[in-house]
């Protein structure tokens, strides 16, 4: 139950990451990749929420936009609910 929250989060993440790329006027993965030295289908990935992203390698795609970590995190102000491990039972 805890994987839709993630998913769903790893997809802000990612249409959040695809929003400034466009504004930032880089048109394609492909682009970014090549200025973040990242390959566009992990790019692709990202954009899409099929894969998480550290916090080192977003900071390194923002840089390449010329964004600021603050300036990506803003627009997050809803708290998410830790994982917690299940206890278990005996």
């Amino acid at each position: 139950m805890a994987a839709a929250p993630q998913r769903s989060l790893r997809r802000q993440i990612g249409d959040r990451l695809r929003k400034m790329r466009t504004a930032t006027g880089i048109s394609s993965q492909e682009k970014l990749g090549e200025r973040a030295g990242l390959h566009r289908t992990y790019i692709g990935r990202l954009e899409r929420g099929d894969s998480g992203v550290t916090v080192e390698t977003l900071a390194t795609l923002l840089a390449a936009m010329g964004v600021t970590l603050a300036a990506f995190f803003a627009p997050f102000d809803s708290p998410l609910r830790p994982r917690t491990p299940r206890k278990r039972d005996g």
